[in-house]
């Protein structure tokens, strides 16, 4: 599962489960849209790899963040855990949540969000887990438009709401 706002939740599982899901949601009106993804990552179906996801985890050297980092696992201020294997196990498995990070972020008084990325999608997400007008909300790239054009407007936004000297 992830949570990444509060009118979008991703269900993630066996394809009976969540068809099942689909069909009750459905039927009470509420609007469904089939990803397509690879795996139903944040569910059961990844137990089957988790023992060899473990062992390849182990083999990874970790260190703690050296800025402040919100986890997507627990919402909130990443603790030294996130530099473990089992952090990472955990949150194969876990549910993800995207709309508690933001909203922590928030708190924090952070109101410029920049996706990095290709595809910026998150930035729809994001700006509907805070108040309508909050937050600034800024791609650096868009499949099929220029990279730098993309950047400069970004950076011309930042500059317009004074952050940029």
């Amino acid at each position: 599962m992830v949570i990444n706002g509060p009118e979008s939740v991703v269900i993630s599982g066996l394809r009976t489960a969540v068809e099942s899901v689909i069909t009750i949601l459905e039927t009470q009106g509420i609007k469904t849209k089939p990803l397509t993804v690879s795996h139903a990552f944040h569910s059961e179906v990844m137990d089957a790899m988790l023992a060899d996801f473990e062992r390849v985890a182990n083999q990874v050297t970790y260190s703690p963040p050296q800025i402040a980092l919100i986890s997507n696992l627990t919402g909130k201020l990443a603790t030294a855990d996130i530099a473990t294997p089992q952090y990472w196990l955990t949150h194969l498995r876990q549910p993800v949540r995207f709309a508690d990070s933001i909203t922590t972020l928030h708190q924090f008084g952070y109101e410029v969000f920049l996706e990095i990325g290709p595809k910026p999608t998150l930035l729809a997400m994001g700006s509907q887990c805070l108040a309508e007008g909050v937050g600034t909300w800024l791609p650096n790239l868009r499949q099929g438009q220029s990279d730098g054009q993309i950047i400069l407007q970004s950076l011309g936004e930042l500059y317009v709401r004074g952050q940029c000297h």
